[in-house]
């Protein structure tokens, strides 16, 4: 390979992790304001699939305010390992612990995680690639 085509794939790389890390934030981002749009749905999901009872709208509305400034950071590439890292185990846990939606309910749309729980775990693997539009 020479050196135009390795840059080639270089950009090719890049812009296909940005669009990862784009894709992935927009799903996170939509899953955080819910907690702050509609604490109470945060709060029974948290119950059902989490099995965290008594959680109260002040509780939710703090995890959605930590889960906007990591989900920032992590769309502005910022401290990768961690970022990536955090985003990969959080869409983990929810994705196995929905395994009632897999199996018992088979609900077609939680079958979407899957897919998402890939790209993360790309994102994170190829994290020293991801260069384009962070800081």
């Amino acid at each position: 390979m020479n050196d135009q085509t390795l840059a080639i794939n270089q950009d090719k790389l890049e812009i296909s992790l940005f669009l990862l890390r784009l894709g992935i934030f927009i799903v996170m981002m939509a899953w955080t304001l819910d907690k702050f749009i509609d604490p109470e749905h945060g709060i029974r999901v948290f119950e059902r699939f989490y099995f965290l009872g008594g959680m109260s709208t002040a509780i939710m509305m703090g995890i959605g305010a930590i889960e906007i400034l990591v989900i920032l950071a992590f769309m502005l590439g910022l401290w990768k390992k961690y970022t990536y890292g955090i985003v990969m185990i959080s869409h983990s846990v929810s994705t196995f612990s929905s395994w009632k939606q897999y199996t018992i309910d088979m609900n077609l749309l939680f079958f979407a995680a899957w897919p998402m729980l890939a790209a993360c775990v790309a994102l994170f693997l190829l994290r020293e690639h991801d260069k384009k539009f962070t800081i």
